[in-house]
Formats: C-alpha cells, sequence, structure tokens
C-alpha cells in the first residue's frame, strides 16, 4: 500500500523505542484504528513474528474495500491493474491523452458503480498516477485530486500485492468508527493511533481524506477513548502534529494529553506548493506505557495472590533486598532459568516478586534478576502476609 499525506515510515525508529519490552516477547494482538498507507502494520508484522493477530480499522470505505481485495483476490486485482498501466504507458508521450484518461478513471471511481475489484484497481491506479500519491475526497466523498506528472509509474507491483495478500491473512480488516475496535482487545493489547493530524494553519489541513471532519471535537473524543483504554490496561502510541512547534503558546495536545507521555519528534513533510516551506517539523508521540522501565503485573494475576498477600504495589527495583538465610528453597541462581524468563517472556506469566514487610525478597530470585536483565527500572511485589511466613518458616 502506497503512503497517504503524513505516512508513518520516517517515524518508524521512534515509534519502536517507545513499544513496551513485553511486546518483544510475548504473544500479543496489535490493533491500528486508523490503518491508512499500513506502514506501520506491515513493519509490525514483519519485525514481531510473536504477534499472534492484527486488527485495522480505517472510516475510509475504498481504503479498506482495497484492503479487503489484496487480501481476498490479489490475483484478479493484478489482472485489472496490468491492464490499467499498459493502457496508460502506451500514452507516454501524449501528455493531453494520459490526462484524459486519468480524469476518465477517476470519474468511473468516483461514480462507485463498478465491482470492488475494480474499484480497488482504480484506488490503486489514481494513487500511483495524482498529484503527490495524495489521497483527497470533498464532503460529498468524491476524490479531486489533479493528475500527476510522470512518464512510466508502476501502477501494479505484482510481486508487492502478493506479499501483502500474504500478510493480511493474521490480520482482521474492519470499517467504521474506530471505538469498536475495542471489541477485539485481549489480556495483551497494542493500540497505535494515526488519526487525521490537527491542522497546523487554516491552509495546511488534510483532514479531506474522509468526507467527514476530524475536528478539535473529535480529537477529544479520542483521547478520553485513550483515556479508557488506559483504565483497562492497555498500551497505545498516537501520532499528531505538533502545533506547540508551529505556535508556542497552543498547548492544544499539551493539556488534552497531561496525564500521558508526550514526546516530540522529528519528521519531514515534501508536501507544500512552497519549496521553501517543506522540510523538517516537529510531530508528537504520545503514550500510555512507562518510561521508567516497568512492565505490570495483569489485574488476573494481582488477585491470585491475594491469598497470601496484604498488598501488591510498584516499587523500585532497588527497594528490594536480599538476605539468602531467610530463603525456603535452593538459592542457587540457575543462568538457564533467567534467560528462558527473558527470551521467552509473557506477560501472562509475569508475577509479582514476593517479600516481606521490610522489602526482603521471600521468592521471585529469577524473576528479579531477569528484570535487571530486561534494564527494568520497577517490579510489582507483593507483601506477603505475615501468618503465611510463619506457616512457611514451620
Amino acid at each position: 500500500m502506497e503512503n497517504k499525506t503524513g505516512g508513518k515510515t520516517q517515524l518508524i525508529t521512534e515509534i519502536e523505542k517507545v513499544i513496551p519490552f513485553q511486546y518483544t516477547k510475548s504473544k500479543f494482538t496489535y490493533i491500528e484504528p486508523f490503518v491508512g498507507s499500513g506502514a506501520i502494520l506491515f513493519w509490525m508484522i514483519n519485525k514481531f513474528p510473536n504477534m499472534e493477530k492484527a486488527v485495522i480499522n480505517d472510516i475510509n470505505e475504498d481504503l479498506i474495500n482495497t484492503y479487503k481485495i489484496i487480501a481476498s483476490k490479489p490475483k484478479e486485482l493484478i489482472s485489472i491493474l496490468e491492464i490499467l498501466q499498459n493502457e496508460y504507458h502506451l500514452l507516454d508521450l501524449k501528455e493531453i491523452e494520459k490526462r484524459e484518461y486519468y480524469y476518465e478513471k477517476r470519474e468511473i471511481y468516483n461514480s462507485r458503480n463498478t465491482d470492488k475489484c475494480t474499484q480497488a484497481a482504480l484506488f490503486i491506479f489514481l494513487n500511483r498516477t495524482c498529484f503527490n500519491g495524495l489521497y483527497r475526497v470533498n464532503k460529498n466523498n468524491l476524490y479531486n485530486v489533479p493528475t500527476g506528472i510522470y512518464k512510466k509509474p508502476t501502477i501494479c507491483n505484482s510481486e508487492n500485492i502478493l506479499a501483502v495478500s500474504n500478510a493480511l491473512q493474521k490480520v482482521e480488516i474492519l470499517s467504521g468508527d474506530y471505538q469498536k475496535t475495542i471489541d477485539f482487545v485481549n489480556q495483551n493489547t497494542l493500540f497505535y493511533f494515526d488519526p487525521p493530524y490537527k491542522p497546523l494553519s487554516k491552509t495546511s489541513s488534510f483532514n479531506s481524506y474522509a468526507k467527514d471532519e476530524f475536528d478539535d471535537l473529535e480529537q477529544i473524543r479520542l483521547r478520553d477513548f485513550c483515556a479508557k483504554l488506559n483504565l483497562m490496561g492497555h498500551n497505545w502510541i498516537l501520532s499528531n502534529s505538533d502545533v506547540k512547534g508551529k505556535d508556542m503558546n497552543d498547548n492544544f495536545f499539551d493539556d488534552l494529553y497531561s496525564e500521558f507521555n508526550i514526546c516530540r519528534v522529528d519528521a519531514k513533510r515534501s508536501i507544500n506548493a512552497n519549496p521553501d516551506k517543506r522540510g523538517k517539523l516537529s510531530e508528537l508521540l504520545i503514550t500510555n506505557n512507562h518510561p521508567e522501565n516497568y512492565i505490570p503485573t495483569n489485574d488476573f494475576i494481582k488477585k491470585s495472590f491475594s491469598a497470601i498477600s496484604d498488598i501488591v504495589e510498584k516499587v523500585n527495583i532497588n527497594k528490594i533486598k536480599i538476605d539468602r538465610t531467610l530463603f525456603s528453597f535452593d538459592n542457587n541462581v540457575s543462568e538457564y532459568v533467567v534467560e528462558r524468563i527473558v527470551n521467552s517472556f509473557d506477560l501472562s506469566f509475569w508475577e509479582p516478586i514476593a517479600v516481606d514487610n521490610n522489602y526482603y525478597l521471600r521468592d521471585g530470585q529469577h524473576r528479579l534478576e531477569a528484570a535487571k536483565r530486561m534494564n527494568l527500572s520497577y517490579l510489582d511485589i507483593a507483601v506477603l502476609h505475615k501468618n503465611y511466613l510463619i506457616h512457611c518458616q514451620k
């Protein structure tokens, strides 16, 4: 798939930095409610073979139809694209006829009277031959990007289409409001949000990516959804424009996401009628994960400790003390066990470290050592009942 304006390929390095450790080892579900070009989706699929399932969504029904056709009918799609490519390339030196051909296909696309496979092929054709690869519609949902100036663009990349089709076999493809993706969460879920960006100026808006405007009220509704996910214990990463970089007094996102982690990263913008206005600017990466290197124990496991523990709490790893005479078990640390925990990390088996009231370690020395290898700064600890400790000493 081709990037829409503001594609995320250039931000992958920064996004990778804020992905919590548990998603590099344990099975998880990845959800992208504003999938767009799919740059992050396909990077995630390639980067994390431990990803059990992916769910994508977009309000743009034509885009989602294209994903579905690539997943289910790649060869039929390739056949139509090859025809479009051959016809377009035959007009190589006939610029007027190439323009007419483009606008003819754009009109057919906007009529939406073709079968779904042809509609998907036209979607790809227009993306490869329009101005700067933009996708923009008006309020009547009519695609209105003018033609680009290309000699022989690649319209049908059959190898790429087949590879994408293969990757999409483990992806659930949805179309509609992003909030319904909450129905697909499991115990270990990571969201990545790439919503329509808040414009940096009145003339810089590309929010017409869909017919419905994504205004400030929609940005607030998205924040509320992220806050809900946070309360449910799900991790998320969100990209957006840095309006403060344009106007130091504009605290819209700083106020909106004040309870979460806001990181400013460099990004490039190449689409502007004025070349002097192209170049670097900052964007936002907002997360609800823990920058202090902390992997929380899930609520189910916390509750399982209620019979033997007064409290489960997060503490600095350096607060845990060791007196091996207090151990009621063989106190040798097995390098094999530690490496197995680190290399085969599974959040569903990540239990709190057991300590007494004075924070002396009573159980979990392998998990403690593994946490140090994983560069964690904080751990969940279970403070054992006094009666339980007395019973263990008998």
